[in-house]
């Protein structure tokens, strides 16, 4: 690959939080970006998405080509690479030389206009994050550190139930994603965080996260709807005014008690981190009449 000019004079490390949907990553990246040195930039792969309203910007409720900080963005990357925020290989597009270009020229810009080294990526997408491993391995001047932020099945279950997605489906996907998550970071140092304890201890949490980032927590972090936020795409919190959080239990109340036995029965090798029993399960088509 080709070697950009730096921007920034020091390295970027991308936080990259990858996690099914509906799992926290918003509320995650919100709290990590707290820190003085640290900058957020939310969901990064909904920079190329055609829909504008998908990638507002937390600062200014706008499109990137709007909003002041991502505009400033923009035109370093236009001049490191010569295309548009939208038009950069983030996902599956482009080849692994394009990939890596696009994104150390991403990071870089989005390094030197914030004056922060350390950049959170909440895409969640697994996809992205082996590309941006492999990338890394093959020259991309950036570091990145994994997060695997996972969700109980319940939960996530009845999230995506409540999208219309069938119960049995999404519980099998729900296994697939966990055994593939933990073979794509078998090679590589992560971390492993609950959605349900960040929930209930974000304090405890966020030291473990800022032990593993090498920063110290500072108290602005906690008062997560204080301060700038640059996040672009995630779900609707992030633009609320509620500084309560909650832990989401509503499964227990839509979710029948055998409807439940039939998903911990299913969902057993993610529990277990059995991987045999799931390839058990997933083999002979077992659904516990979901």
């Amino acid at each position: 690959m080709m070697a950009l000019p730096p921007l920034y004079s020091q390295m970027p490390t991308v936080v990259y939080i990858t996690s099914r949907g509906h799992s926290g990553s918003t509320l995650l990246s919100l709290l990590i970006g707290g820190n003085s040195k640290v900058v957020s930039g939310g969901e990064l792969k909904m920079l190329i998405n055609s829909d504008p309203r998908r990638r507002f910007c937390s600062c200014h409720s706008l499109s990137p080509e709007q909003c002041p900080f991502w505009s400033q963005v923009q035109a370093k990357v236009i001049d490191l690479v010569g295309v548009s925020l939208c038009q950069l290989s983030l996902m599956e597009g482009g080849s692994d030389d394009m990939f890596s270009k696009h994104n150390q020229a991403l990071f870089e810009a989005i390094a030197s206009v914030s004056g922060c080294s350390i950049i959170v990526d909440s895409s969640k997408s697994l996809l992205r994050l082996s590309r941006l491993l492999k990338a890394k391995e093959k020259g991309c001047a950036i570091e990145v550190q994994p997060i695997h932020l996972h969700r109980g099945p319940l939960g996530t279950v009845n999230s995506a139930r409540k999208k219309g997605h069938p119960l049995l489906s999404v519980a099998q996907n729900y296994s697939t994603a966990f055994f593939k998550t933990r073979e794509c970071l078998s090679k590589t140092p992560s971390l492993f965080i609950s959605y349900e304890q960040l929930a209930c201890h974000p304090r405890r949490c966020l030291q473990r996260v800022m032990r593993w980032i090498q920063l110290p927590l500072q108290e602005s972090q906690l008062q997560w709807r204080e301060g700038i936020r640059r996040d672009v795409g995630g779900n609707r919190m992030r633009i609320g005014e509620s500084t309560k959080i909650c832990l989401d239990q509503s499964w227990k109340r839509d979710l029948k008690p055998v409807e439940v036995l039939k998903l911990t029965l299913l969902t057993l090798p993610v529990r277990l981190r059995w991987r045999w029993l799931y390839r058990k399960f997933h083999g002979r088509k077992i659904g516990f009449g979901l």
